[in-house]
């Protein structure tokens, strides 16, 4: 028996969902919540195996939650569930320590075998949100790779992939953190990517 939890606000589909689980013998609905606040304190309590999540939550939203429940209680496996298509939030969601991502828009079907899959250690997906994966990743740098950026462009690149902040990368290579912002911006301009995550996890695919 698979163990899940629900954070969900709209109070017709979290009705909806809970009544989806208790059609199947497979899953058990161990607990849900309206908010990330209340569920944060109550998850530990409980531990379910997998945990679906909205992104849109009443105060704190659904990628801290998942963020935060995910340091305390690193066996729980998040399954982002919602209406978000933008690639930063996917890419949000998925270094916060979601293992998968549906809309809502999915099948009952489709939810009850994600539920099941990312519980044997999968990482179920949407086709559209799949695809998006897949094209952000497959485009590389431009044809000739690293070759599109400075010395200086890699070096920042780098530190911002081992998670240093704008003025821990100034410090580390002398200079101020105003350099630093521009090469940031010339980055993503090279990148034509939106945010620190699609930067990061570019460089680091593309990397030998």
């Amino acid at each position: 028996m698979i163990l899940a939890g629900l954070i969900e606000d709209t109070e017709s589909y979290r009705d909806a969902i809970a009544s989806l689980l208790q059609l199947t013998t497979e899953v058990q609905l161990a607990g849900s919540w309206r908010d990330a606040e209340t569920a944060i304190k109550e998850v530990p309590d409980i531990l379910p195996d997998v945990i679906l999540t909205d992104i849109q939550l009443p105060a704190l939203n659904g990628i801290e939650c998942i963020r935060r429940l995910k340091a305390d209680c690193p066996n729980i496996q998040f399954l982002v569930l919602t209406v978000f298509e933008e690639d930063e939030k996917i890419f949000e969601a998925l270094k916060a320590g979601a293992s998968g991502y549906l809309l809502k828009s999915a099948s009952p079907e489709m939810i009850i075998s994600a539920i099941k899959e990312i519980h044997n250690g999968g990482s179920p997906m949407s086709p559209g949100i799949a695809r998006k994966i897949i094209r952000h990743f497959q485009e590389p740098l431009m044809e000739s790779g690293q070759k599109i950026f400075t010395e200086r462009e890699k070096q920042v690149l780098d530190l911002m992939a081992q998670g240093k902040l704008v003025k821990e990368i100034a410090a580390d290579l002398g200079v101020t953190s105003h350099a630093i912002k521009k090469h940031i911006k010339n980055i993503y301009q090279k990148m034509q990517v939106q945010n620190k995550v699609e930067a990061v996890m570019r460089w680091k695919f593309n990397q030998p």
